[in-house]
């Protein structure tokens, strides 16, 4: 290949991919005007925000996850920073002694924060060979929030633990 075919090539390349991003760019201009839910009306961008703001409730969540259980605030180990700086990433690490045998061990850790879109944060399942109730992990949250470990043990019993933790900035919500 000629230097002068490479260099052609660039440029068609080049000037294609620019066309492509102008489109793109037009039309995520237009989606702030897009029709939701078929002719029931327009939604505008602050309409979107304050649809996205409200989220979901955490009293709905908790209830449609484990019905009508009660939760044992007890022997749930949770460890999250009283101020996180950047709610971006948030660490959280959830213990417990509760027993990991055979017939009776925790199968499954859940994490929710309150006042983010979507509460529930993650989940994980366990099993015995699990040797011990343990998870840790980095999590977004939107602003300042309480934030709640539940485990589940298999024979349905629910412990847990609550903290707040003081968002300052980032998270999900900018």
């Amino acid at each position: 290949m000629k230097g002068n075919d490479f260099s052609h090539s660039r440029r068609e390349f080049l000037k294609k991919t620019g066309l492509a991003s102008a489109a793109i760019l037009s039309f995520s201009a237009l989606s702030s005007i897009i029709p939701v839910g078929g002719s029931s009306g327009w939604l505008g961008a602050r309409d979107a925000e304050a649809a996205a703001e409200k989220g979901e409730d955490i009293k709905e969540v908790l209830k449609s996850t484990f019905g009508s259980r009660r939760i044992k605030m007890a022997k749930v180990n949770m460890k999250v920073p009283i101020i996180a700086e950047n709610g971006a990433v948030v660490p959280i690490s959830i213990s417990s002694d509760l027993p990991m045998d055979k017939g009776n061990y925790v199968k499954k850790i859940y994490i929710f924060v309150d006042h983010n879109p979507h509460p529930l944060v993650a989940s994980t399942d366990l099993t015995p060979a699990s040797g011990k109730a343990a998870f840790s992990l980095r999590m977004k949250m939107r602003k300042t929030s309480p934030v709640r470990a539940i485990l589940e043990t298999s024979n349905g019993t629910l412990y847990g633990s609550t903290k707040t933790v003081k968002v300052t900035i980032g998270g999900c919500g900018g």
